[in-house]
C-alpha cells in the first residue's frame, strides 16, 4: 500500500484495477497529451542566422518551420461517463499564471529575483498547454474517483495559488505505483513521466529532462515521446541528442508505416542540420518531409517546409529564391489563418528586403510580423523581430535606437534561455561598441557570443563572430590576429555554403593584403 491519504488511496484503487487503466484513459490520454503537445511544439521557434557583410554585422532571421510533433491533428478532449462535471484546463493554467505574476511582483525585491520570475512566467507561456494536459488527467481521475474529488479538488485548488507541488506529487507516485506494478502499467507509467515532465517544465528543466528520459525509457515505442525529448534537448542546446530522438521517431515512423510521424522526423532532422550548418543535408530532410506533407495534403505541414527551405536558400545567397518560398509559405498559413506562421513569413520577408537595401520595405514586414507576435504574445517572435527592427535602425546610423531593440530583444532571450538568440543580440552589441569605437566592450560582447555558438556547435554563428573580431583586431593595428580571424571566419562560411558571406571575408582578408586561401 501506498499510504492513507487520498493520493495513495487513489493510487492503491488504480493499482487494485490494472484493467481499469485509469477508466479508460490510460493509452487515450497518452494520445491526448500528445495531441495537446503537437499544438504547442508545432510553433516555430526563431532560427537566428548571422551574416557579415563588408562592415560585419550579425542579422536575425525568423524561423520559417516548425518543429514538429508527431500525431494527426489539434487537442483530443478526454471524456468520461461519472462524477463531477469536467473543469476548464486553461482556466487553472490562467489562474495558475496570474497567481505566479502577483508572487512574483510581491517577493521580486531584487534585480536577480525579477528575472527569476520573468523566466518562470515565460517558462509557463511556453508549457501552458502541457499543464492543461495534466490538469485534464487530474480532472478525469476526480470524476472516475468520486470519494478522492476533495482532495483532488485541494490538488487543483494549490495549482490556482500558483503551487504545483501538490499535482507534481501525483504524478510522481502514479509513476512509481505504474512502474512497480510491472511492465503492462509502463504505458500508463510513461503518460505520467510526460504529465510530471510538462509540470516539471514549469520551474526545473533538469526534472523535466529525467521526466521525459524516463517517459521513453518505459515506452521506448512511443513516437511521442520521443519527439518531446528532442524539442526539449534541442532547447537546452543538446543537438546531437536532440538528432538521435527524432532519429528514432522516424524509425518508429517507418516502421508503423505513419507517414505523419515520418514527415514530422524528418523536418525536424532538417533543423538540426540546418542549425549545425550542414545546409545541403539540411535540406534534403526538408524534401523529404515536404514530399511527403504534399502527399498527404497536410497544408500546415507544406507551409512550414516552405519556409524553412527559404531560410536555406537566403543563407546561400539566392534571395529570389528564398523570397518565392517564404510566399508560398506566407500564403498557406494565411488561408489556413495561422497567426504564427504568418508572423514568421513576414518576418522572413523582412528579411530579404533588409539584405537587398530596401530598408523601408524591411520594416513594414517586421513591423507586420511584431503586431502578430504582441498579439499572440509569443515573446520568441518579439524577441526577433526587435533584433531585426534593431539593425535597422543600425543600418540607418541610429546607434542609440539599435541598441535599445537590441537590449529589449536580450532580455526576452534571456528569459527564454534561448542561447542562440543571446549569442545573436551580444554579437549585435558587440557591433554597437565597435561602430562607436569601444573596442573593449565591443570584444567582451563578441567573445560572449562566440561562446555560446561554440557551444551550440553553430558554425555560422561562430563565422560571424570571428569575422567581427578580425574587424576589432584590424582596427586596433594587429594584422596578425585580425588575419587569423578572418581565416577562420572564412574558412566556416566554405562549409556552411554561405556565398555572399564567403566573398566578404575574402575581401576582408584582401584589405588587409593578406592571400586568400584556395577552396
Amino acid at each position: 500500500m501506498l499510504g492513507e491519504g487520498w493520493i495513495g488511496q487513489a493510487l492503491n484503487w488504480l493499482i487494485g484495477n490494472p484493467g481499469v487503466t485509469w477508466s479508460g484513459i490510460g493509452v487515450p490520454l497518452a494520445v491526448a497529451v500528445a495531441g495537446l503537445l503537437w499544438r504547442l511544439f508545432r510553433r516555430p521557434p526563431p532560427s537566428v542566422p548571422t551574416l557579415v557583410p563588408a562592415t560585419p554585422q550579425n542579422t536575425i532571421s525568423h524561423s520559417a518551420g516548425a518543429v514538429q510533433g508527431v500525431t494527426g491533428g489539434g487537442p483530443v478532449t478526454i471524456t468520461t461517463n461519472i462524477g463531477a462535471p469536467p473543469i476548464d484546463p486553461m482556466q487553472i493554467v490562467r489562474e495558475y499564471g496570474a497567481a505566479m505574476e502577483a508572487k512574483a511582483h510581491a517577493e521580486a525585491a531584487t534585480l536577480d529575483a525579477k528575472r527569476e520570475a520573468a523566466d518562470k512566467a515565460a517558462r509557463l507561456e511556453e508549457t501552458q498547454k502541457e499543464l492543461a494536459a495534466a490538469v485534464s488527467a487530474l480532472d478525469a481521475l476526480r470524476r472516475d474517483l468520486p470519494a478522492q474529488a476533495p482532495g483532488i479538488d485541494s490538488a487543483l485548488a494549490a495549482l490556482r495559488e500558483g503551487r504545483a507541488a501538490d499535482a507534481e506529487s501525483l504524478f510522481t507516485m502514479v509513476l512509481a505505483a505504474r512502474e512497480a506494478a510491472g511492465r503492462e502499467q509502463f504505458r500508463e507509467a510513461a503518460a505520467a513521466a510526460r504529465h510530471l515532465g510538462a509540470l516539471a517544465f514549469l520551474h526545473d528543466t533538469g526534472k523535466a529532462l529525467a521526466a521525459y528520459r524516463k517517459a521513453v525509457e518505459l515506452d521506448p515505442e512511443n513516437a511521442d515521446g520521443w519527439n518531446l525529448l528532442g524539442h526539449l534537448l534541442m532547447r537546452v542546446g543538446d543537438l546531437d541528442g536532440a538528432e538521435r530522438a527524432y532519429g528514432r521517431v522516424v524509425e518508429l515512423g517507418e516502421r508503423a508505416g505513419d507517414k505523419v510521424t515520418v514527415a514530422a522526423g524528418y523536418g525536424n532532422l532538417g533543423l538540426i542540420h540546418q542549425t549545425h550548418g550542414d545546409l545541403d543535408l539540411a535540406e534534403a530532410f526538408h524534401r523529404k518531409s515536404l514530399a511527403l506533407e504534399e502527399e498527404l495534403g497536410r497544408k500546415e505541414g507544406m507551409a512550414n517546409q516552405y519556409g524553412n527551405l527559404g531560410l536555406i536558400h537566403r543563407a546561400r545567397g539566392d534571395l529570389d529564391g528564398a523570397e518565392a518560398f517564404h510566399r508560398k509559405s506566407l500564403e498557406l498559413n494565411e488561408e489556413l489563418g495561422l497567426k504564427e506562421g504568418m508572423a514568421n513569413q513576414y518576418g522572413n520577408l523582412g528579411l530579404i528586403h533588409q539584405t537587398r537595401g530596401d530598408l523601408d520595405r524591411a520594416e513594414e514586414f517586421l513591423r507586420k510580423s511584431l503586431a502578430l507576435n504582441e498579439e499572440l504574445g509569443r515573446k520568441e517572435g518579439m524577441a526577433s523581430d526587435y533584433g531585426n527592427l534593431g539593425l535597422i535602425q543600425k543600418a540607418r546610423g541610429d546607434l542609440d535606437g539599435a541598441e535599445a531593440f537590441f537590449r529589449k530583444s536580450l532580455v526576452l532571450e534571456e528569459e527564454l534561455g534561448r542561447k542562440e538568440g543571446m549569442a545573436n543580440q551580444y554579437g549585435n552589441l558587440g557591433l554597437i561598441h565597435r561602430r562607436r569605437g569601444d573596442l573593449d566592450l565591443a570584444e567582451e560582447f563578441l567573445r560572449k557570443a562566440l561562446a555560446l555558438d561554440e557551444e551550440l556547435g553553430r558554425k555560422e554563428g561562430m563565422a560571424n563572430q570571428y569575422g567581427i573580431l578580425g574587424v576589432v583586431f584590424e582596427a586596433r593595428g594587429d594584422r596578425v590576429r585580425a588575419e587569423e580571424h578572418f581565416r577562420k571566419a572564412l574558412a566556416l562560411f566554405r562549409q556552411v555554403g554561405m556565398a555572399r558571406e564567403i566573398a566578404i571575408a575574402e575581401r576582408n582578408l584582401k584589405r588587409i593584403g593578406a592571400a586568400v586561401p584556395a577552396p
